[in-house]
């Protein structure tokens, strides 16, 4: 049976291609700092619909793609997020850590791409680690997006009485925010979820979809 082209998965892709390319053009004309513009916006906008940003914009995440991309073709595995890093604390402290080391730059005019190094720092993580511990407890700006998405309507749900418990929403989550409760049904925290529709993607009853309360 022929797979029904998903229009939807087509056009994220393409959403992160035109913003990879923007990027990639701020990045070539010595102006990187104006894409902090792009994720004011996708911060401002994250209580309507939620860490959008993370998983269409992104570059970040565009470039774990290729590496998961990559590693999937070569049978690479990584680590886990170690477990003496998996309390919530550290991603807070990363975040005032960010803002502080980004305060002093423009106070004292150090000449120094913060965004720059956010990104090398994150894809050298990424080829060790899986991208869950970026997103979930390293990334500065997932955890500002988290607060917003909190707030958001804009969440995917799963329907307990479609899911079948096969778990192959779980398996592909990039930040592993879908858990399995009771009779092996599935539910997603939404706080943590990039909207990525992955999930969604891969359920085979279409239990997933994506719910404005």
């Amino acid at each position: 049976m022929k797979k029904k082209v998903d229009l939807k998965m087509i056009f994220i892709y393409l959403t992160k291609i035109l913003f990879f390319i923007l990027f990639f053009l701020l990045l070539k004309n010595q102006i990187l700092m104006k894409w902090i513009f792009v994720f004011i916006a996708g911060f401002l906008l994250s209580p309507i619909i939620g860490r959008f940003y993370c998983g269409w914009i992104c570059p970040i995440n565009t470039i774990f793609k290729l590496i998961n991309f990559i590693y999937k073709k070569l049978g690479i595995k990584r680590f886990k997020t170690p477990k003496f890093l998996s309390s919530e604390i550290v991603r807070y402290i990363l975040l005032f850590a960010f803002i502080a080391l980004f305060v002093i730059t423009k106070l004292f005019r150090i000449k120094l791409n913060v965004l720059l190094y956010v990104i090398g720092i994150a894809t050298l993580i990424t080829l060790f680690f899986n991208e869950e511990f970026w997103h979930k407890k390293l990334c500065p700006y997932g955890t500002l997006l988290n607060f917003g998405g909190r707030l958001s309507p804009l969440k995917l749900k799963i329907d307990e009485n479609k899911c079948i418990g096969c778990g192959l929403c779980q398996n592909v989550c990039p930040t592993n925010t879908i858990i399995t409760i009771d009779n092996n049904k599935r539910k997603i925290i939404s706080k943590e979820c990039l909207l990525c529709f992955k999930c969604q993607n891969v359920c085979p009853v279409e239990a997933i979809s994506l719910k404005n309360k």
